[in-house]
């Protein structure tokens, strides 16, 4: 009883595995993103290429083989490679390329002879286009170093570098649908990095010396010239104080001398008065001081004789009394 089930069982498993054997030679799946080339015998024209999504069918291998492609975008990035400008500047520049399968018939024919498979063909394309980026970076040769990088807003000519390599490129690359180009469509090239050489950095830091070195020489002449022009000023004002000091001494000067001139004939006309306030003076000038004084009997020390003040003072009473007897 066992044996008899067995047999249907084994019946249906052979029947499976022979249908999923047909269905994996007999069809195969395009993914939405991809593109397939049906070859038979290795050979494809136009109509081998399938570009709707879904179940399609096929000859088993070796009569026809499927291969496919993913159309969507790639990248391929190029190593630092030196560069120099049109100054004869030394540049380290690391760029980019965005490719993508257009035309997946030419790309089969292009790269088919690298593998059987379809990653064996995308290596041999980013190895293409990968040695036609560095080939086309040295449009750098075309541009100064000021015009790369510019401090002015807008001025930098990086993007017509970019430009001008994505237009070499392109080039290589041919019609997308040409028998004589690759099937592939580059759609974006950028300059991802760019290093100073070690020798153009050197320069860099000596030109930002000198910079520096310059915008101090010009602060220094700067405050140099404001502080002559101070030193300037402060001596006119000063000139000008001054002669204004002098105009004004030399009037008082005058009037002093004008005041004392009458002082001086005053004196001439009364030589005893004269003669007194000079008496005065000296008895002033010597009580000013704590001094010792050993007085002669000379005309001028009278005046500090015991009862020289008293003679003095009652000289001026009996002036006074004879005036009022007068009156």
């Amino acid at each position: 009883m066992v044996q008899t089930l067995r047999k249907p069982v084994f019946f249906m498993l052979a029947i499976l595995i022979v249908l999923a054997l047909g269905a994996f030679s007999f069809t195969y799946t395009v993914p939405f993103n991809e593109r397939a080339v049906v070859t038979f015998f290795g050979s494809a024209d136009e109509a081998d290429v399938k570009a709707d999504a879904g179940l399609e069918f096929k000859w088993p291998y070796p009569f026809q083989s499927v291969t496919s492609y993913d159309t969507r975008m790639q990248l391929v990035e190029a190593v630092g490679t030196q560069q120099q400008t049109a100054d004869d500047k030394q540049l380290v520049i690391e760029a980019y390329a965005v490719w993508r399968v257009r035309n997946p018939l030419v790309f089969y024919r292009k790269f088919s002879n690298s593998g059987p498979n379809a990653s064996d063909h995308y290596a041999e394309a980013e190895s293409t286009v990968r040695s036609s980026l560095n080939s086309a970076i040295s449009e750098t040769s075309r541009f100064r170093m000021d015009e790369l990088f510019s401090p002015k807003p807008g001025a930098s000519k990086l993007g017509e570098l970019e430009s001008s390599i994505l237009s070499v490129v392109q080039r290589d690359a041919g019609d997308p649908d040409a028998d004589d180009g690759l099937g592939i469509e580059i759609v974006d090239v950028g300059i991802n990095r760019i290093r100073l050489s070690e020798s153009n950095s050197q320069d860099v830091i000596e030109r930002m010396k000198a910079d520096r070195q310059r915008l101090a020489q010009e602060t220094i002449s700067a405050g140099e010239a404001a502080a002559q022009s101070i030193r300037s000023q402060a001596e006119r004002d000063a000139q000008r104080i001054t002669s204004f000091a002098e105009l004004q001494a030399s009037k008082l000067k005058a009037a002093g001398d004008r005041e004392a001139g009458q002082y001086i004939a005053s004196m001439q006309e009364s030589p005893e008065l004269a003669t007194l306030l000079e008496e005065l003076q000296f008895i002033r000038d010597a009580y000013s001081k704590q001094i010792t004084l050993v007085v002669s009997g000379a005309p001028g020390f009278r005046m500090l004789q015991p009862g020289y003040l008293d003679k003095l003072l009652n000289s001026d009473q009996n002036s006074e009394n004879t005036s009022g007897d007068g009156r």
